[in-house]
């Protein structure tokens, strides 16, 4: 059993069911969010493109946060004629979950997603309801509930498979490009290319959903390929506002002893900038110990002076073997 508290910077609507399991391996879970979501700069811009789904080939929703922005939007359920791409394991698992959501008669719309197989095996479908799916395997072909209409058969050499679910501390960090090529390669497989080669995409409209810079790959590899694309601003992201309640949890993490999580760089700025307001300089951060989803969430933790920071992934069994790992790790005092 774990001894440690977990201190999740996250917006607090995507906790999930994190604080049982954790308790269960003996951590504490602490709230701390350092970014709250809010609806996007342009509300009519957002509702337009909504509306454009069923004349859309292709929509991207780049994170979890995302994927809850535009269904939770959505007056009519997702259009079948509309591919929905993900980059990531928390992004598909979201998207399935809010099609399952949907009444029974609704087809399902094609779901692609990157893996680290050859190029062209990373294509997905919508599992069973109450079925389970397997992405520790890229390349996973998930068959439609029964009673709802499959899009497709599987790509050649793309397999049926199930395995273990994962709760997954979500974040919305952007990756590197790799995994944004890898969706790349992923969609070169699930679309067949037009009549003129040097245009594959030509004639194709598509739609990137986030929250801030990102995906800038994708939206250049679509459009160099011919495509119509419009990036979306699905939600933003607020600084928490600094006030007693924010000063209480300030003090309560700090004093923990234990491990601060984080999935976004955003995160790391808005606890810098609550330093200042609370009379605390970046020395204050040298004691502390910070788990990162992402190198270049690290690096920023880093530079903002905390002590020891960690490499984890977002999946909540990722970060409680993290967490097992450095427990039984030997002390960096220790020679």
């Amino acid at each position: 059993m774990l001894n440690t508290t977990l201190i999740s910077t996250r917006a607090s609507s995507q906790s999930g069911g994190a604080h049982e399991i954790l308790a269960a391996a003996g951590v504490q879970m602490l709230d701390f969010p350092l970014q709250h979501i809010g609806p996007p700069g342009d509300l009519p811009r957002f509702h337009a493109a909504l509306a454009a789904l069923p004349q859309t080939d292709l929509a991207i929703p780049v994170s979890p946060t995302a994927v809850a922005a535009v269904f939770a939007a959505l007056r009519q359920p997702w259009p079948a004629r509309c591919a929905i791409g993900v980059v990531g394991e928390g992004s598909l698992r979201a998207v399935r979950r809010a099609l399952t959501a949907q009444p029974d008669d609704v087809p399902w719309p094609r779901l692609i997603a990157p893996g680290a197989a050859p190029p062209g095996q990373g294509f997905a479908q919508p599992a069973p309801r109450g079925g389970q799916e397997n992405l520790g395997r890229p390349g996973v072909f998930l068959r439609a509930p029964q009673g709802r209409a499959s899009p497709s058969p599987p790509p050649e050499g793309v397999k049926e498979t199930w395995g273990r679910p994962c709760v997954s501390l979500r974040g919305d960090e952007p990756g590197g490009e790799g995994d944004s090529e890898a969706l790349w390669n992923a969609l070169q497989l699930a679309f067949a290319p037009g009549p003129v080669a040097s245009f594959p995409w030509a004639g194709r409209h598509a739609l990137i959903f986030r929250g801030g810079p990102g995906r800038d790959l994708l939206q250049r590899k679509l459009e160099a390929a011919g495509a119509k694309v419009k990036v979306i601003e699905a939600y933003s992201r607020l600084a928490p506002e600094y006030n007693a309640q924010t000063a209480a949890l300030l003090q309560t993490a700090l004093g923990s002893g234990g491990w601060w999580l984080f999935s976004s760089t955003e995160a790391v700025h808005n606890l810098q900038r609550l330093l200042e307001p609370a009379g605390l300089d970046a020395a204050v951060l040298h004691p502390q110990r910070a788990l990162a989803i992402h190198p270049r969430i690290a690096s920023a933790l880093s530079e903002a002076g905390f002590g020891r920071v960690e490499l984890t992934r977002a999946p909540l069994e990722e970060v409680l073997s993290t967490l097992h790992r450095l427990a039984s790790a030997p002390s960096l005092t220790d020679s």
